[in-house]
């Protein structure tokens, strides 16, 4: 008898203390969740509160009673509420974490050393070598860890550190055996690739040295410092990271930048699509010109979140970056993807590999997978302009393929992505999709900002209307160089988009009107043609007239006093070189000096000169020796 009141006894404890612990676990966990449910989630508490105490009294009531179902009972109902409690507790942490986990701000970098000369194999190679390394403070991967490693292998004692300005120019220099090796991101091949030039980088270059870190980078580095909530009408930049490899902490390509305004009260979003060839001021590098997709060569989206902010006068609140391998996880995660797809294309694999691994899409409503969606947000080119896709798709060269069309397709996996995830019904499937791409998407983005959303999806998962959400679409436009700007650092004429101003102006007007900030001018008229589709207008993508971006002209052919008139009426500073004597002189035209060259390169934007500096060299001059006077003989005079 008393054996079986000891084994109750101890079970009822057990019970009562599980069930406790099971009960403040998922209390907790519900109390994170704030601004979901709040009343149910209090009287849903108060709830359990009230069964722990009536089920551990009738337990420990049962103790002393000699009926067994007086016992038997209460504990199983104890027990069914542990496991309903540890259930429910799992689940919603579980995704808390999740969540969580893509707004952690400690990342892990990597820095190389790379060279041109396959000589070079190790660390202990470098002596009496010049090393270069980008002289940007902020550039994690860049700077700050290279000189980590520079003091680590005593590098300076035996070689010769040289700074460069700029990325590109350390690229250059290293390409073209100014220094022996500089220090790169080790996701340099993927940066620099497809660029006119480095195409075979991954041949031509060795690694000598490599080093990891973990770095915990400041609290909203990249977050607008304006006060934000995702309840209140915010911006956000998404990035999209173009590599062959897991991870979004590296230095990589933006080739995916949209700029989201969304107001959760009146539900309406603008999704605006900035080419990755665009050519303007950036918010870094000297504020000097930068294609856009480069703006996150330095390790952290700082840089371009901050040339965005300043190209249409917004405060971005968040930013997401999501790794081009995420994608292909993503759109997998959720069963595949439904798209109209415009034209019949192939594309490489998201490793960037073609023969068997390439990817066939035919026109028409399809069913992609992850490979075949982000295929679909890539392509930009044709068999007409690719090698690659000339050799495994010839036939297929219709539809118009650039960066434009690129933007559209973005869009279309965007909402095949949206669409597709509203239909999933199993908890678990939410979590496995957040799980699944957590190496490759990071954000600043807070658990609690994130679960503030939720009377806002709840509105629409409840409706009945399949476009509740209304979303429009803007296009930064501009136009192309052709060739004819000369990109200092890289040292070339790169294929660039020079943006339209009134496109710039048009996508900031209707971001302000969708943050609420500006008034909408009401449309008074409209007018319509039944014999003709109806088309959604695209903002940022009229027919603008601009004046096309001032440039060095090569002055070779002009006199000098044209020249001097050419440098007077753009504000330059004119200088004439005697390249003999390196020495400024003055001149008023070349008399007895000739044009030897200018430094200004042709193509240089104008407004990044402010001197105009022509070297000149003196004429040679040929003096032809005087033949000797033959003295005459006298001539002799008659008697």
């Amino acid at each position: 008898m008393k054996t079986k009141k000891i084994i109750k006894t101890i079970i009822t404890i057990l019970l009562i203390f599980i069930e406790l612990f099971s009960l403040l676990f998922l209390s907790h966990t519900l109390l994170l969740y704030k601004g979901v449910e709040t009343f149910y989630r209090i009287i849903g508490i108060i709830i359990l509160i009230y069964l722990f105490f009536f089920i551990s009294y009738l337990m420990l009531r049962s103790i002393k009673r000699k009926g067994f179902m007086s016992f038997f009972l209460p504990a199983i109902i104890s027990i069914i509420l542990i496991v309903v409690q540890f259930t429910i507790f799992y689940y919603l942490h579980t995704l808390y974490k999740t969540i969580d986990n893509y707004s952690d701000n400690e990342n892990t970098y990597y820095s190389v050393i790379v060279s041109y000369d396959k000589s070079l194999k190790k660390e202990t190679d470098l002596v009496n070598k010049k090393i270069g390394i980008v002289n940007d403070t902020s550039d994690i991967e860049g700077y700050i860890l290279p000189n980590e490693i520079i003091n680590d292998l005593k590098l300076e004692k035996d070689n010769t550190i040289k700074k460069y300005n700029s990325t590109m120019e350390l690229l250059y220099a290293v390409k073209n055996k100014e220094i022996d090796a500089a220090f790169f991101s080790r996701n340099y091949i993927d940066m620099f690739y497809n660029i006119e030039g480095y195409e075979t980088i991954e041949e031509d270059t060795v690694v000598i040295y490599e080093k990891s870190k973990i770095y915990v980078l400041e609290e909203d580095e990249l977050a607008s410092q304006e006060e934000s909530s995702l309840t209140k009408p915010f911006t956000m930049l998404f990035i999209g990271v173009d590599s062959s490899t897991d991870g979004v902490t590296s230095g990589y390509n933006a080739d995916v930048l949209l700029l989201v305004t969304f107001n959760p009260t009146t539900l309406r979003a603008t999704i605006t699509s900035v080419p990755r060839d665009m050519y303007l001021k950036t918010a870094c590098s000297g504020n000097n010109y930068r294609r856009i997709n480069t703006t996150t060569w330095g390790s952290s989206s700082s840089c371009a979140v901050q040339t965005i902010e300043k190209l249409f006068g917004v405060s971005i609140n968040y930013y997401a970056k999501i790794n081009f391998k995420g994608v292909v996880q993503l759109v997998e995660a959720v069963g595949g993807i439904d798209v109209d797809v415009p034209y019949s294309f192939c594309e490489q694999n998201s490793s960037r590999k073609w023969g068997n691994l390439t990817n066939y899409v035919e026109s028409g409503k399809q069913h992609l997978n992850g490979e075949q969606a982000l295929a679909l947000a890539r392509n930009r080119h044709s068999a007409k302009d690719s090698k690659a896709m000339a050799k495994y798709c010839p036939q297929w060269t219709s539809g118009s393929r650039n960066d434009y069309t690129r933007g559209k397709n973005q869009m279309k996996v965007i909402l095949g992505i949206a669409s597709a995830a509203t239909k999933l019904k199993n908890p678990n499937q939410a979590i496995d999709i957040l799980k699944s791409i957590s190496s490759n998407f990071q954000t600043n983005i807070k658990s609690k900002d994130v679960i503030s959303l939720y009377n806002l999806a709840k509105t629409i998962a409840f409706s009945n209307e399949s476009a509740l959400v209304n979303v429009q679409r803007l296009q930064l436009s501009g136009y192309s160089t052709e060739e004819t700007v000369y990109d200092i650092s890289s040292k070339s004429y790169p294929s660039l988009i020079i943006p339209y101003n009134g496109s710039i102006n048009d996508i900031k007007e209707e971001m302000q009107i969708n943050l609420g900030k500006k008034k909408a001018t009401p449309i008074k008229t409209a007018s319509f043609d039944l014999n003709h589709l109806f088309k959604d207008t695209v903002i940022g993508t009229k027919s603008y007239s601009q004046a096309k971006i001032a440039v060095i002209k090569d002055v070779s052919k002009y006199s000098v006093p044209s020249i001097k008139s050419y440098a007077s009426q753009n504000g330059l500073e004119l200088k004439f070189i005697d390249v003999k004597t390196n020495q400024a002189i003055s001149l008023d035209n070349y008399g007895t000096y000739k044009f030897s060259s200018q430094k200004e390169v042709k193509g240089t934007i104008l407004e990044l000169v402010k001197t105009l500096t022509i070297y000149v060299k003196k004429t040679e001059v040929i003096v032809t020796p005087e033949e000797p006077e033959v003295p005459q003989e006298p001539v002799e005079q008659g008697d």
